[in-house]
């Protein structure tokens, strides 16, 4: 079984300036709040395809995110990010896909305490996503979310809204509907569209998570075809079924590590000729590592 590298050359030297970044936020999310910054790597395992050209299939993942701001006022509070990643796509047998795609953006997320059992809440995330040879208004990419929460008096809500995510491979707008609850003394509970996350903590320094959630994204890449440069777009999507588990290292130091399933897996992309191509590759497995800074 193969496992593609999560840092290729191309982009080591992005993942030493990325920690140079952690560090350097370090002593100012620790000033502005209870944040955390994280990097973390993703890997999927080659393999074959149920559809489409090529032999083999799979992808690779770094991901930063550091704390900017965090304010709260009475029923207030307003949160903000940085966060980038860099994808990098193995389509074997293809000429799709061949470059390094970047989604570097500033998630915004404000939350308003309607009355007591009300809560209202707005996630706007713009960005660019880009393989990096053109950058302008055309690869303006904006996730959001309008989200409203109806307490319960055990801790627990009802959710409901709508969203727009590029992990589903699109930018096309979703429903939002869920239940979340304290379901023991160690272990909470959300469940519905479009994610399910289950939380157990077994002890202080040790917690556990079963997680259901899409996991793709949306880049506009130039094509040369010939002396034409052409611009296209790149979708790729999939549903990730994993487990993993945070633990507390030292100090403010949390590692954390993730395994799974991938399920209904598709990409769209342009081959080096200019023509789209549409691949389907079969199920396979994924797994994450990575490290956190909590404040």
């Amino acid at each position: 079984m193969n496992i593609i590298n999560p840092v290729s050359r191309s982009n080591a030297s992005l993942v030493r300036f990325s920690l140079l970044l952690a560090l350097m936020a370090a002593p100012e999310a620790n000033a502005i709040g209870d944040k955390e910054a994280g990097l973390s790597f993703r890997g999927e395992n080659l393999i074959s395809l149920d559809s489409g050209p090529g032999k083999e299939f799979g992808s690779s993942e770094v991901a930063l995110t550091l704390p900017l701001e965090d304010r709260t006022r009475e029923d207030e509070s307003f949160t903000s990010y940085f966060h980038l990643d860099v994808t990098k796509f193995d389509w074997r047998g293809t000429t799709a896909a061949q470059n390094d795609y970047v989604w570097l953006s500033m998630p915004i997320k404000y939350s308003q305490q309607r009355d007591r059992f009300n809560t209202f809440l707005v996630t706007l995330e713009p960005g660019l996503m880009t393989d990096g040879a053109n950058v302008g208004l055309d690869t303006v990419g904006i996730n959001g979310s309008l989200l409203g929460r109806r307490l319960m008096r055990d801790g627990g809500y009802w959710q409901y809204g709508v969203i727009v995510d590029r992990a589903f491979g699109d930018y096309d707008l979703r429903p939002v509907i869920g239940v979340a609850f304290q379901a023991s003394a160690k272990t909470w509970v959300e469940i519905g569209f479009p994610e399910v996350n289950v939380k157990h903590d077994f002890s202080r320094g040790l917690k556990s998570f079963f997680a259901i959630k899409p996991s793709g994204g949306v880049w506009k890449e130039e094509i040369e075809v010939g002396t034409d440069k052409q611009e296209k777009m790149l979708r790729y999507n999939n549903w990730q079924v994993g487990i993993g588990a945070d633990f507390h290292w030292r100090e403010k130091l949390w590692l954390n590590a993730e395994v799974g399933q991938l399920i209904n897996r598709r990409i769209r992309a342009t081959d080096a000729a200019g023509a789209e191509v549409k691949g389907t590759p079969e199920q396979g497995q994924y797994w994450q590592v990575g490290a956190k800074l909590k404040f």
